[in-house]
């Protein structure tokens, strides 16, 4: 089980490369435009992506819907929640 976990790991390293790419580019909450919204724009703590690049992190590609299942419920603009991994 320890090595399926390893290399769900080490596939997930890609993955974690776009949420970072995404972050540092895209995202209202993290990138270029964040200075457009000061007080954040995802309606969940930690972000989505900051949330899927935990997850990949911590449980690599076995965790892809624990991050599916968030983005779907993500409807910015409603009330904040706290939602940890």
């Amino acid at each position: 089980m320890e090595i399926i976990q390893a290399i769900s790991k080490i596939l997930a390293l890609p993955l974690v490369g776009l949420v970072w790419v995404y972050q540092q580019t895209l995202s209202p909450d993290h990138g270029l435009i964040r200075g457009w919204y000061p007080f954040g724009y995802c309606r969940f703590y930690p972000t989505c992506s900051e949330y899927a690049r935990i997850t990949l992190v911590e449980q690599g590609l076995i965790g892809l819907p624990k991050i599916i299942k968030r983005v779907i419920s993500c409807r910015p603009g409603t009330a904040p929640q706290v939602h940890l991994p």
